[in-house]
C-alpha cells in the first residue's frame, strides 16, 4: 500500500497534488456551504427562521442558519470523500481520514496540551489586543433564548469541528502527506488555507492566532495519527470561544 501511494504521489507530482488539494479544500469549504445555503432556501427553511433577519450580517450570524447550513454541508461532503481520498472502499476512506478508536492515555495528554494551548492563546490574544469580531457581536445579539443557544452550541462546538477537521486534518493532511512536502506541508499548507478562509474575522492578529491554532491541530493529527483527538481539541477551543454567548 505504501509503495502504491508513493508511486501515485510521484506520478501526480508535488505541485499538482498541492494544487488539487487546495481545490478540494476550497470546494468543500466554499462551494459546499453555498450549495447548503441554496438548499436552505429552496426547501423553505429560510421562511421559518428568518423572520427577524433583514441584513446579510444578520443572516450570516444567525444561530439557526449557522446550525442548518453546517449540518447540510457536513452531510453533503460525506458521499464526496471517496473522490478526494482516491477510494470508494469505506475501510480505506476511514483509514485515510485517520478515524481510529479513542484511547484514554493519548486523550488525557491531548486534553492537557489543549488546555495549555488555550492559556497561551488567551495571553497572546491579550498581548495582541484582539477584539471581539463584528460577526460574533452580531451573533451575540441574535442569541436570545435557550433554543438559539442550543443550536449555536451544536453548530459551533459539535458540527463545525467535525466538518473542518475532516477537511483540513483529514482530506488535506492525507493528500499532502503523500507528497515530498511530507508532514510539514500537511500541517502548514492547510493551516494557511484555514486562516485565509475564516474571512469573517476582520483583524490580522486573529488570522495569526487561527494559523497557530490550525498548526496545533495538525501537530495533534501527526503525533496521534487519530483525527478524533483533533476534533475533540477543536470542540474544546470552540466552546471556550463562544462560552459567553451560550452561558
Amino acid at each position: 500500500m505504501k509503495e502504491y501511494e508513493k508511486m501515485k504521489s510521484e506520478t501526480i507530482g508535488t505541485v499538482e497534488q498541492v494544487f488539487y488539494t487546495v481545490c478540494w479544500v476550497a470546494f468543500f469549504s466554499i462551494i459546499i456551504p453555498m450549495v447548503a445555503v441554496f438548499i436552505f432556501f429552496i426547501t423553505g427553511l429560510g421562511s421559518l427562521v428568518l423572520n427577524n433577519v433583514s441584513t446579510f450580517e444578520q443572516f450570516e450570524s444567525n444561530p439557526n442558519v449557522t446550525f442548518i447550513v453546517l449540518l447540510i454541508s457536513l452531510l453533503l461532503i460525506i458521499p464526496l470523500l471517496k473522490y478526494s481520498l482516491y477510494s470508494s472502499e469505506r475501510t480505506l476512506i476511514i483509514a485515510r481520514l485517520a478515524v481510529q478508536p479513542v484511547r484514554i492515555c493519548p486523550l488525557v495528554y491531548v486534553l492537557i496540551v489543549t488546555f495549555a494551548y488555550m492559556i497561551v492563546e488567551y495571553y497572546l490574544a491579550d498581548h495582541l489586543m484582539v477584539e471581539a469580531p463584528n460577526f460574533m457581536l452580531e451573533m451575540q445579539g441574535q442569541t436570545n433564548n435557550l433554543l438559539d443557544k442550543s443550536l449555536l452550541f451544536f453548530a459551533v462546538v459539535v458540527i463545525a469541528p467535525i466538518f473542518e477537521e475532516v477537511i483540513f486534518r483529514g482530506v488535506a493532511f492525507y493528500r499532502l502527506q503523500q507528497t515530498a512536502l511530507g508532514v510539514s506541508g500537511a500541517v502548514v499548507i492547510p493551516s494557511l488555507i484555514f486562516a485565509f478562509l475564516h474571512g469573517q474575522y476582520d483583524q490580522v492578529n486573529i488570522f495569526v492566532l487561527l494559523f497557530l491554532f490550525s498548526c496545533f491541530m495538525g501537530g495533534v493529527r501527526s503525533l496521534t495519527g487519530n483525527i478524533w483527538y483533533c476534533v475533540l481539541g477543536h470542540m474544546i477551543i470552540n466552546l471556550f470561544a463562544i462560552s459567553e454567548l451560550i452561558l
